[in-house]
């Protein structure tokens, strides 16, 4: 959960709305935060005010997620626990669920939680403010869907959590229907922001002193595709460049698809000097049996040949993925397959689940074949594997130099990310600020921690 914080209060009129505070709990990925920062932004220019703490909100918002049982179940348990103390507390507040579970679980929040006052999901996102309002001034409980997916992209302004780096959404919404994933079905097909916004935005990102800018989108290698645009997504990394020219700032971009991502990205990114050299790419299996039943379009040798290639062009790149295990029809073989595709990409950072059957995916068709212990065991022998690969890696970082966008202080260190992503503590004491690029000499620590020297 994240809490999203104002940066700047615009002057609101008055009137009973602005005397209302509200709070947003976040769950789930970084596209869900960047919604919420829109959200937050709508609701403060309606005249709502940013809380201090939850429990002092007369407006309680969650946006959800539901791309795991375990998660959405967990989700559902928070609400309901919040809800009853809240209206305890204080009977005139009210509580409001949306997002991808309010999509896809309606009828079981309704049933189960009575203390909702507005459940929407995510069709009608940029009405759920004004939903919000009336459900305030009136009174009233509201259920809203919107069945179709709005069919343009343009949401534009955020109250970001952050004053250093930034989410810049570039696509909504989902084309690939693979069969373990729900996203399709609860955000509905893609759709691309115009360039025009997207310029707009990055530009003001740039006049109000972010470091950092992460494009997001399910699937941000295929933007543009929705408009029949083929190599739309090369072309906005090259126009981002040319927008850029001589700006002290890095852009990253999550998630690739790696049946959609090509060499020319890399190339380009290789050459610029703002795009960062981390690249997310979702392997989900190493087993050509198991991608196939998953429908993610590409084998284990098509997604180890762009690996490769990523490598090769740029050696200081660092490369995510996530990985699926126990998929309904994973047997040993196919499992030892995965740990073996890990072993010859040697990731740098991974996220790992246990298959999770989600209602109206093709895979919830599917027989769950594989007991639940033997999963969690396939999840930790996965996860000793990558931790090692990361630990033989550890000791080649030793004395070279980097620079890293310092952006967090925890424990009295403070610590930074290089362009690549990686994470580096300062060892000392010294007169870096949160904000601030420096070079550092690497030196690896003890567990998964790497640290760093300022150069003098």
């Amino acid at each position: 959960m994240n809490l999203v914080e104002i940066k700047r209060k615009p002057d609101f009129p008055a009137g009973k709305v602005a005397e209302a505070t509200f709070w947003v709990e976040t769950f789930g990925c970084q596209m869900n935060k960047s919604r919420s920062e829109h959200l937050s932004y709508r609701l403060q220019e309606l005249g709502f005010s940013p809380a201090e703490e939850s429990g002092e909100a007369d407006i309680l918002v969650f946006n959800t997620c539901a791309v795991r049982e375990h998660a959405a179940e967990r989700a559902i348990s928070i609400i309901s626990k919040f809800a009853r103390e809240r209206k305890e507390k204080n009977p005139d507040s009210i509580i409001v669920v949306c997002g991808c579970l309010g999509q896809l679980e309606r009828e079981k929040l309704l049933g189960k939680d009575r203390e909702i006052n507005v459940l929407a999901g995510t069709h009608n996102w940029e009405k759920i403010p004004l939903l919000i309002k009336k459900a305030w001034q009136e009174k009233v409980k509201i259920v809203d869907f919107q069945e179709e997916p709005p069919s343009l992209y343009e949401e534009k302004g955020y109250r970001y959590s952050s004053k250093i780096s930034a989410y810049l959404p570039i696509t909504f919404g989902c084309d690939n229907f693979c069969s373990y994933c729900v996203v399709p079905y609860t955000t509905g097909k893609q759709r691309s922001k115009p360039r025009e916004i997207i310029e707009e935005e990055l530009k003001n990102l740039v006049e109000e002193g972010f470091r950092e800018v992460t494009l997001l989108g399910q699937n941000v290698n295929s933007y543009g595709r929705d408009r029949e645009r083929e190599g739309a997504f090369e072309e906005l990394l090259l126009d981002i460049e040319e927008w850029l020219r001589g700006i002290k700032i890095w852009v990253c971009f999550l998630t690739s698809h790696p049946r959609d991502f090509t060499e020319d990205i890399v190339k380009i990114v290789k050459d610029s000097s703002v795009l960062c050299p981390y690249f997310h790419l979702p392997l989900q299996a190493g087993s050509n049996k198991i991608l196939q039943l998953m429908r993610r379009g590409y084998t284990r040798e098509d997604y180890l040949n762009k690996i490769n290639f990523i490598r090769k062009s740029i050696p200081s790149a660092r490369i995510g993925t996530d990985i699926i295990v126990g998929f309904p029809g994973e047997t040993d073989s196919d499992f030892r397959e995965t740990l073996d595709v890990v072993r010859e990409a040697q990731f740098d950072v991974a996220y790992t689940y246990v298959y999770s059957p989600r209602p109206g995916t093709a895979a919830y068709l599917l027989e769950d074949d594989i007991p639940v212990c033997e999963k969690k065991e396939r999840l930790h022998i996965l996860n000793d594997t990558l931790r090692s690969i990361y630990q033989e890696k550890l000791p080649s970082l030793q004395g070279k130099v980097m620079e890293i966008l310092i952006d967090q202080e925890e424990g009295g260190l403070l610590s930074g990310r290089g362009a690549n992503n990686l994470r580096v503590y300062l060892k000392e004491l010294s007169s870096a600020e949160v904000g601030e690029w420096r070079e550092v000499v690497l030196t690896p620590g003890e567990g998964n921690k790497v640290y760093g020297s300022v150069k003098r």
